[in-house]
């Protein structure tokens, strides 16, 4: 176990929202998401506001004030807090945000982190985003001229390349798809709710070719938490703890110049956070995988050691992703089909993953889930944008006994 003296003992989850002029879904400001999901997660938990003693918060993509982790804890009404921290590793913050918890916690700091995410990339008339959209010249001086414009275009250019290395055709990816889409059928959180098959994939708009509108993820509004505590703590409260078997990081990755574009950096983490928590890959009994698009989620499986790249294609092909499969993905139906919210969305695979090992995902539980590998991938990959790039791998177990 990564740290003997910390828990995860509540999580929370809100609805998801698209709100535009053509609909009457909410349009709750960022700081209304983030009491939500404050309220949510410490009355699963079964705690009282007075009782938090450290706060984490991931840093939202839309434009916030200066020392806006201590507005909000201000805001939120947290009084007397020992610690508090901040993340911004883009959409994979939800990871090393619950390290650091965990961390503090571990080493006898704090006793109890809430950790907060949400972001709100659908509010009419909202803020921008935090960066100028440029700051380091690199779109306008080398993407720009070329036609590349936005992560769609790159994404579609990771795609080709991985197919014409490996075989990885649309076929074989809407695969991945299609099983998110089911498992998002029976999520009551998920955005998208209605199944598909293969060809309604395969028919969906094009985008960036070969990128088609099923590969993008859905941008919505939501918040999330999760609180970590003391095993002591946690017994006091009852309810279901998850122990945090490994993790690891690996930020600003250096991948082999002999596999450009299907390399991300993320093997490095895995092997660090599978070798603490002593697992192999295979073995695990549930895999959200950070996905932003189904080739993405391909070369994380390589990644983490699920198959080796030239396998990829006939892994994805042959392999049940169901939840009664070989490798349950996505069970609540992953960022593609229940919702990216911002850079907020690796939090969707972490309380999903926390969930499954509670055994609280209803029609969608894995059968007598004990681990789970979870997986956050933030800013754009190193192989094809700089190094900007934070890659996580963290293994969750279930508390004995539990």
């Amino acid at each position: 176990m990564a740290f003997e003296e910390a828990v995860i003992a509540g999580i929370g989850e809100t609805e998801k929202s698209r709100p535009s002029p053509r609909n009457d879904q909410p349009a709750y400001d960022l700081e209304e998401y983030l009491a939500r999901a404050a309220r949510l997660t410490l009355a699963d938990a079964g705690l009282d506001a007075d009782e938090v003693d450290g706060l984490g918060v991931a840093r939202p993509s839309v434009e916030t004030p200066y020392r806006y982790p201590l507005l909000l804890a201000d805001e939120l009404g947290f009084r007397d807090l020992a610690w508090i921290t901040a993340t911004d590793h883009c959409g994979g913050q939800a990871l090393p945000l619950l390290a650091q918890a965990a961390m503090a916690v571990d080493a006898g700091v704090v006793e109890t982190v809430l950790c907060l995410g949400a972001d709100t990339p659908k509010v009419p008339g909202g803020g921008g985003e935090v960066f100028p959209r440029d700051p380091r010249g690199l779109q306008r001086n080398y993407k720009d001229p070329f036609g590349v414009q936005g992560t769609n275009a790159e994404a579609a250019l990771v795609q080709r390349r991985h197919e014409a290395r490996y075989g990885t055709t649309p076929e074989v990816l809407g695969r991945i798809y299609v099983a998110q889409r089911r498992h998002a059928a029976a999520n009551p959180l998920a955005y998208l709710r209605e199944e598909v098959d293969l060809e309604a994939y395969l028919a969906s708009e094009p985008i960036a070719d070969p990128i088609r509108l099923f590969d993008c993820v859905i941008p919505v509004n939501a918040g999330f938490g999760a609180l970590v505590t003391t095993p002591e703590r946690a017994a006091e409260l009852g309810g279901d703890p998850v122990s945090i078997a490994g993790v690891g990081h690996n930020h600003s990755p250096s991948v082999p110049r002999d596999e450009p574009l299907t390399t991300i950096g993320m093997e490095p983490a895995a092997e660090r956070a599978l070798g603490m928590a002593g697992l192999d890959p295979r073995e695990a009994d549930v895999y959200q995988l950070y996905d932003d698009y189904p080739i993405v989620v391909t070369m994380e499986m390589v990644e983490i050691g699920l198959c080796r790249p030239a396998e990829a294609a006939r892994f994805v092909a042959e392999t049940d992703f169901g939840v009664d499969g070989e490798v349950p993905l996505n069970t609540g139906g992953g960022q593609l089909c229940a919702g990216q919210a911002g850079v907020a969305g690796g939090f969707l695979q972490l309380v999903e993953g926390i969930r499954q090992l509670r055994g609280e995902a209803g029609d969608g539980q894995v059968p007598d889930a004990e681990r789970g590998i979870v997986t956050g991938i933030g800013g754009v990959s190193a192989n094809y944008d700089g190094v900007l790039a934070a890659n996580s791998v963290m293994v969750l177990e279930r508390e004995v006994g539990a």
